[in-house]
């Protein structure tokens, strides 16, 4: 039996995504920021907290290095040396890669401002390799970006520290680290800290040229810095910048022990800006800047196999998370600013903001597969601000749909807690975070729109053929947003440090 596409030719119907009241959520604070400047100087309205002591404190974070049990290295891409040591201020080395691969465990990297592609600017820095023959296991190493080039100064914010490849495609997670232990090893294991860099992969993404007139690029105003993204697949009929569009992350380890990433800012990154398994011991991921990532912010996955109910701990709190894509242009699936993933016993998700994130700003995942586990498992989400997201919170519910909710009712949801108090939705007077959010980028945010077009012709070469043999007819289908994963510029992430006090990522001192 022939199955027949009954497809009007030509059919359009516009799609208007609404994103779960978006404009009603944010229509009125974002207003005054969309297209207007403002004096105000950083006055916010913060709630009382009942979960952290940091809620409502100064509107800054320590960024100090703790000493070092092994050597120091030192690193500056402008004044640094092929052939130096690395191993004092006035003989930094010129190669990221080169101080990795000579840092031992427990050595710690001072890095200056600059921009870092490896060796022989290959576009990516790694230690350590994940299955590879030699079973090479990295090293418990700590690297601080944001110095100035003679070292006598640290601010992450004024002296930039960059992973940013430029002109080449590469496929490769812009940082790769591993710190892991033969499983069975008992002996002691050690601290990981990636401090004060800057992940963009703006420049290396395949994009749409920007052009407001032609709707196929999808480019909301003139504002924005690109039309959209392009999947692997995508070629549409118009001029295309950018080198590479396969999987990509900004940060991926495979880590234990004491983990920390901080003071990071992790713009337009492919796939997810941060991509991690955990083993036993604890991970913090505080204070970042996660901006136009694809797929997920953050996601962080136990891998433990010595257990039923790993020691694996994950805290994320005061960062800020805004415009994650989802995986197709079609927004299928994927788009989440933060994931609760399985595997890790007790997660604590608190005093962040989410933001204009496509699918979800919070996703509480599928079940564990061991019931014990999902018995223990605690999944702490308190004290966080929400605003234009399509969802605030989803929540994985076994053989049936997803359940969405608001910030409002995250108490209800039995899933998380013990602690839930404190999640609401952005309160009104924080205009100087919101005029801190690209303007253009924000209001084509705003008025998110995709037009689907679909057609079928009888008389196709494909469709007589499909006939003779019995085969099922075909029409063509075109979604056409009018944004997605645009490029955001990276040099205004950094200007979202700071905006909110006690919320979101404070500025570094």
């Amino acid at each position: 039996m022939v199955v027949m596409l009954f497809l009007a030719a030509g059919a359009v119907a516009d799609a208007q995504i609404n994103l779960k009241g978006l404009k009603e959520k944010a229509q009125n604070a974002a207003k005054k920021a969309v297209g207007t400047a403002t004096g105000n100087s950083g006055t916010t309205t913060s709630s009382s907290s009942s979960g952290s002591a940091l809620s409502g404190a100064m509107n800054k974070v320590s960024s100090s290095v703790p000493a070092g049990k092994g050597k120091t290295y030192y690193v500056s891409a402008t004044t640094g040396s092929a052939r130096a040591d690395g191993l004092s201020a006035t003989t930094p080395m010129k190669d990221l890669q080169k101080a990795i691969d000579a840092a031992e465990d427990n050595d710690v990297i001072y890095v200056a401002e600059g921009n870092y592609l490896g060796n022989l600017d290959r576009g990516y820095i790694e230690c350590g390799r994940f299955g590879n023959a030699t079973h090479e296991l990295g090293k418990f190493i700590s690297i601080y970006g944001g110095y100035s080039t003679d070292f006598s100064e640290r601010d992450v914010i004024r002296h930039v520290t960059k992973l940013q490849p430029t002109s080449q495609g590469f496929i490769a997670p812009l940082f790769n680290l591993n710190a892991r232990r033969p499983y069975g090893y008992t002996g002691p294991v050690g601290t990981v800290v990636i401090d004060g860099l800057t992940f963009d992969l703006g420049e290396n993404n395949r994009y749409c040229v920007a052009n407001v007139d032609l709707d196929i690029t999808g480019t909301p105003n003139k504002g924005v810095l690109t039309g959209r993204f392009l999947e692997p697949d995508a070629n549409p009929q118009c001029p295309i910048e950018g080198y590479s569009s396969g999987d990509e992350y900004g940060l991926h380890l495979d880590v234990e022990g004491n983990v920390r990433i901080s003071n990071c800012v992790f713009v337009n990154c492919r796939d997810y800006g941060i991509s991690a398994l955990m083993g036993k011991g604890h991970i913090e991921v505080s204070n970042n800047i996660f901006i136009a990532c694809r797929y997920a912010a953050c996601q962080v996955k136990g891998n433990v196999k010595d257990a039923d109910i790993p020691e694996v701990s994950f805290e994320f709190h005061h960062n800020t998370v805004l415009f994650t894509w989802t995986r197709t242009k079609a927004f299928e699936d994927m788009g989440q600013g933060f994931r609760f993933m399985n595997g890790i016993r007790t997660i604590d998700v608190h005093n962040n903001i989410f933001g204009c994130n496509s699918n979800c700003a919070v996703e509480r995942v599928f079940y564990e597969s061991n019931p014990a586990m999902e018995k223990a498992k605690v999944s702490n989400l308190y004290d966080n601000y929400f605003f234009a997201n399509k969802r605030d919170l989803e929540l994985a519910s076994a053989g049936a749909a997803t359940i969405s909710v608001p910030a409002a009712r995250i108490e209800e949801a039995e899933q998380i807690g013990p602690k839930y108090e404190g999640n609401m939705e952005l309160p009104a007077g924080n205009d100087a975070f919101l005029n801190a959010i690209d303007q253009s980028y924000l209001q084509g945010y705003m008025n998110l729109s995709i037009v689907t077009s679909q057609s079928y012709d009888p008389n196709s070469a494909a469709n007589q053929i499909n006939r003779i043999f019995g085969q099922n007819q075909r029409g063509t289908e075109i979604v056409r947003p009018n944004m997605y994963c645009n490029k955001y510029p990276w040099e205004k992430a950094k200007d979202l440090f700071g905006k909110v006090p006690g919320y979101g990522a404070q500025i570094p001192e």
